[in-house]
């Protein structure tokens, strides 16, 4: 049996990808925990990055909610919701 694997390139150097989970838009969502950022990339691996306001919040776990919004820890002590309108 074969396999095929593919890679991205983030937009930012040392952005330090962590978490992923699926959205329910079916694009895979994921933390940047040095860049302090979300990203998403789509099934097409088109990438969108979405800078959290707080700093150095270093986002770890991600997971999609029953709300269809991203949810997200950070180191902050605080948890994150992402929900693009």
């Amino acid at each position: 049996m074969g396999i095929k694997m593919d890679e991205y390139e983030l937009l930012g150097k040392g952005s330090g990808p962590y978490g992923i989970t699926a959205g329910k838009d079916g694009a895979l969502w994921f933390t940047q925990h040095k860049a302090n950022q979300i990203g998403r990339i789509t099934m097409q691996g088109e990438i969108t990055e979405y800078p959290i306001p707080t700093q150095n919040a270093e986002p770890h776990g991600i997971a999609s909610g029953p709300d269809g919004a991203i949810w997200f820890a950070e180191e902050c002590n605080k948890i994150g919701r992402l929900s693009l309108l």
